[in-house]
């Protein structure tokens, strides 16, 4: 499965865009593929960056195994056949 929407990229970012990257890289450290796609609609990437933080992020109130995260993302990205 190839992506079908392009991330937008930190030098095309602008306003609210950039407001976001740069809150996702304050809370995650990075800014995550979701984010780049999400950013399209920067008001609807605001409201889902902090969820994604709070099940990601020890810090921020993930009570999930990292380990079990991790195998969770790979085996969703092997049903969809995604070579992740």
């Amino acid at each position: 499965m190839t992506q079908r929407i392009r991330g937008i990229t930190d030098e095309e970012a602008t306003g609210p865009a950039k407001e976001l990257f740069e809150a996702s890289n304050k809370m995650l450290g990075r800014t995550a593929n979701l984010m780049r796609i999400l950013a399209h609609s920067p008001y609807l990437a605001r409201w889902t960056l902090p969820f994604i933080a709070a099940v990601r992020q020890p810090n921020a109130g993930a009570v999930s195994d990292v380990r079990l995260r991790n195998l969770a993302v790979l085996k969703t990205s092997t049903v969809n056949g995604c070579k992740y």
